[in-house]
């Protein structure tokens, strides 16, 4: 059902060291048979309906000199034949896709809105019922109001139910800071245990380190859309029916869910951190086993990079840690498990042992610290511009290594804009976090480039 592969880092660690690192990639690729069963999706919209949804952000317009208050703000209106606003914009969206072709019979979706109150405007409805669906669609234009976002959310669990035979996802959409971001990310470990991944779109005023964390505790992925100039990973928002579409083709793909892992160790050993490393990065938090660790795409690799740390060990051969993996197959209506998987390692005494690290390991390990520098970085640039500028030559550096075009060009942009003013704006800060949780590329042995010895050293703790 379900290939495995473990690799350390390394295989050998030296002896009576102090705390040392040990990173193992865990790979899964669904078998051919399991690949070609495609499961039904469940799909539920979440979308804010608050006051500043009705911005315009595209077309021709005119003031009209009439001043109104929503969310908390000012906002002009405007006129004009051709304009449209953030919420027509994720409308046409929506219908876009339920016109597309791409839902079957199997898959179905359910429209939430929130602003301060929330409330299913369609419960789970097979997608060829395309009438009811325009029409609920059509009632996103009826709702106003303040940005509650941890309502839509709840509202949003309750429609997906308990776990079950499918590919569940929710869709997130919303344009401002919400009022009860601890609701929300309480929420996020329930949407994880209930494996439902958080697809999270933000646009405008929203805080990103909120959207980041929520997908990163569900194992969906975080998007940046923008009403004009994108950079590197941002999504234009005329883009936005691509970008929905192309979410559900995701879910569609995703032949293995509910994937909870659970890590034994013995004592001295911790582990400290874990991460998806391939298609797209999400860290997952700790607090509990198994571990949920999102859905397996088919025809490619889901690869996470653990993190172990290690205290002080004699010069022997040691089993530190058994992992365990259960998963469901929708398409065969089964839940299955893999054998216990072993983590074995040679401590090894004297200076003499060979410091060789296994390249691909350490290159998703790379590419997973991206994230971590970069939200450094736009921690300390408003009173530290010269570290900022140093972290993020850090991680530019580290991307173009392992060929992350797309998060490359966004850091360069926030380091040009830090030369000139000794900041990072709100837009390019929300850019280059979320754009480095965003999609990332798959390592092989093409890199030509070698670890020095120091890279080792601090990488591997030793």
């Amino acid at each position: 059902m379900l290939n495995i592969n473990l690799t350390l880092h390394r295989e050998f660690l030296p002896a009576d060291a102090a705390e040392q690192k040990l990173f193992v990639m865990l790979k899964l690729r669904p078998t051919k048979q399991v690949a070609a069963l495609s499961p039904p999706t469940t799909f539920a919209f979440v979308i804010d309906t608050s006051g500043s949804m009705n911005e315009v952000v595209m077309g021709d317009s005119q003031a009209t000199g009439i001043t109104y208050q929503a969310d908390g703000q000012d906002w002009i209106e405007v006129k004009g034949g051709n304009i449209r606003t953030k919420k027509d914009i994720v409308r046409e969206a929506l219908l876009a896709l339920i016109h597309s072709g791409q839902l079957s019979q199997t898959d179905r979706v359910a429209i939430i809105q929130f602003d301060d109150k929330a409330s299913t405007i369609i419960g789970l409805t097979p997608a060829t019922e395309i009438k009811r669906i325009e029409d609920a669609i059509a009632q996103l234009g009826n709702f106003s109001g303040g940005t509650l976002m941890g309502r839509g959310l709840q509202e949003a669990l309750s429609v997906l139910g308990a776990p079950q035979m499918t590919a569940r996802r929710a869709l997130l959409f919303t344009d401002g800071q919400t009022f009860d971001e601890e609701q929300c990310r309480d929420l996020a470990l329930t949407f994880s245990s209930s494996n439902i991944p958080i697809t999270a779109l933000g646009v405008g005023d929203f805080n990103e380190d909120l959207l980041n964390y929520l997908s990163d505790a569900t194992g969906g992925r975080p998007f940046h859309v923008v009403t004009k100039n994108p950079i590197g990973g941002d999504i234009l928002i005329a883009e936005l029916p691509n970008q929905i579409a192309e979410e559900f083709a995701l879910a569609q793909q995703e032949v293995i869910t509910n994937l909870a892992l659970t890590v034994k160790t013995v004592k001295g050993v911790k582990l400290t951190r874990l991460v998806r490393s391939y298609p797209s990065q999400a860290e997952f938090p700790l607090h509990q086993e198994p571990y949920h660790i999102g859905n397996a795409i088919a025809n490619d690799e889901t690869i996470f990079i653990l993190e172990f740390t290690i205290e002080k060990r004699p010069a022997s051969r040691i089993r530190i840690a058994q992992l365990g993996l259960t998963y469901d197959v929708p398409g065969q209506n089964r839940r299955e498990e893999l054998p216990p998987q072993e983590v074995v390692v040679q401590f090894v005494a004297g200076q003499s042992f060979s410091t060789q690290v296994d390249r691909e390991v350490m290159d998703y390990v790379q590419q997973s610290n991206v994230a971590q520098i970069v939200a450094e970085a736009t921690k300390v640039a408003d009173k530290n511009p010269q570290r900022a500028e140093e972290l993020l030559e850090t991680a530019r550096r580290m991307t173009q290594r392992i060929g992350n075009e797309t998060i490359t060009a966004s850091i360069t942009v926030a380091q040009d804009e830090l030369r000139k003013t000794r900041k990072i704006s709100a837009g390019t800060r929300k850019t280059i976090k979320m754009s480095s949780k965003g999609k990332t590329v798959k390592m092989g042995n093409d890199i030509s480039d070698e670890l020095s010895d120091e890279q080792i050293r601090k990488i591997s703790g030793t």
